[in-house]
């Protein structure tokens, strides 16, 4: 491969010389593969064992660097931080991409790429890692540091407070009087585990309540709206006019509050960022949904790297977060990490909810269910999991489990299933193999697009 310059040299008077212009094509050339040198870790080896708490995530994790790799010429080079379970990078996941050769790498991310590996929570893993490095524009010539092996005792975000699950229900929320539409903790951290929220379309006139687990054993009711303070077994609470609404709810003392929200109608919604066809110059055009004009999908084939999502093909409204392969998009959030693949990919505009899922799963289930012997009916029958009312591709429901093996499957036949080595969570597989469990109550998650499930007690 040849580097082409032009060189331009202007005419330079000297005391006793004159130089006149003149130009000169120069090709430096890289030199043979077999010569170049692989950057290298900076970092020890080996380091003691980090224990990673809700409380002590915003803290730095480690400084990663390394040396610049050496083409024989002076080239723009690209890195991506991998870290893997398995020594054979079989499964990498993408930490960090960057066009430098240093990093400051928080505890919170580098819990949650722990995580997204299938390691279970509140247990020592052992990772390896190791750094990419590619020439700016081409994906050949690629080069990679030695191997170095982090252990951490990691924290399982959806580890429960008070109550695992809390959820808001009536006539004038999606799911009636029939489901709960499920609130999540306002701290993405976990840290405060008593404020919940979330966005939601709500009708006016019509009348809701709040309660935990999906039943009645525990449930709050006010008089007043838009905020008030809700006590056990209350009166229902009437929603004014009709809208998407923020919620609030703290779980210890009743206080809510509905916020109405503008929820405006955009010409397009775009993805974008390094990771997309057009990188951080074009949006990638998602579908407006042809039943609600802020859901937006599309297939997209993207490679390793960041993205965000964005209205009109403009920044003034852009949502993004940390988590993958799906999450909660803020507005003027972070990049999300994504992983090289084709995707199915859906986005909420009003909600921020976005996921990045397989296309085999692109279509919503009729039914889902988990099965096994730890389940109550074991291997002959499903226990139906619910349909979360906004999200046709979230299941959850509240289980007793024994101490035996679970998968879930879709349509109560084994032509569609998933399993997973890791509990009490992980990535389910298509085919993947038994769920090991332990036994327990627990509010059980699944999402059939990611493959995403939790067993949280």
């Amino acid at each position: 491969m040849k580097i082409h310059k032009i060189l331009s040299f202007c005419a330079i008077v000297a005391t006793a010389f004159t130089f006149s212009c003149s130009e000169e094509e120069v090709d430096p050339m890289l030199m043979d593969s077999e010569n170049f040198v692989a950057p290298a870790f900076v970092n020890a080896t080996t380091a003691e064992t980090v224990v990673i708490t809700a409380e002590n995530a915003s803290e730095l994790f480690e400084t990663f660097s390394w040396s610049k790799p050496s083409y024989g010429v002076n080239l723009s080079v690209n890195y991506v931080l991998q870290v893997d379970n398995n020594e054979d990078f079989s499964n990498a996941k993408q930490l960090m991409a960057l066009s430098t050769n240093q990093v400051d790498i928080s505890k919170e991310r580098f819990n949650a790429t722990m995580l997204s590996l299938g390691l279970p929570g509140f247990k020592e893993s052992q990772v390896y890692m190791r750094v990419r490095a590619t020439i700016n524009g081409y994906v050949s010539d690629t080069l990679y540091t030695d191997v170095i092996v982090r252990k951490a005792v990691t924290y399982q975000n959806s580890e429960c407070g008070n109550f695992c699950t809390l959820g808001i229900i009536g006539s004038a929320t999606p799911g009636g009087w029939d489901n709960d539409t499920d609130l999540r903790l306002s701290d993405a951290t976990r840290a405060d585990k008593a404020n919940w929220t979330s966005t939601l379309y709500l009708i006016g006139g019509s009348q809701v309540k709040f309660r935990a687990g999906d039943a009645w054993e525990t449930n709050w009711g006010g008089t007043d709206f838009p905020s008030g303070t809700g006590t056990i077994n209350g009166p229902d609470i009437t929603v004014s006019t009709t809208g998407y609404y923020e919620v609030k709810f703290n779980d210890e003392t009743g206080a809510y509050t509905f916020t109405l929200l503008s929820a405006p109608n955009y010409p397009t919604i775009g993805i974008i960022g390094n990771a997309t066809p057009g990188g951080w110059d074009n949006d990638t055009d998602l579908t407006k949904d042809a039943t609600n004009p802020h859901i937006w999908t599309g297939t997209i084939t993207l490679t390793a790297g960041e993205a965000k999502f964005r209205a009109d093909n403009d920044w003034a409204n852009n949502w993004g977060a940390t988590s993958y392969p799906s999450g909660i998009g803020t507005s003027g959030g972070p990049n999300i990490p994504v992983n090289a693949g084709t995707y199915f990919v859906r986005f909420n505009d009003v909600t921020g909810e976005y996921a990045f899922m397989a296309t085999a799963q692109a279509a919503p289930f009729d039914a889902v269910g988990i099965i096994g012997d730890a389940t109550p009916a074991g291997w002959d029958a499903d226990t139906d999991l619910i349909k979360n009312p906004t999200n046709p591709y979230l299941w959850s429901k509240v289980v007793e489990l024994t101490d035996a093996e679970a998968k879930f499957r879709a349509n109560d036949a084994w032509d569609i299933n998933w399993g997973g080595a890791d509990f009490p969570g992980g990535i389910g597989a298509i085919n993947g193999p038994n769920i090991p469990t332990k036994a327990g109550k627990y509010y059980v998650t699944f999402h059939t697009g990611t493959g995403e499930y939790y067993f949280l007690k």
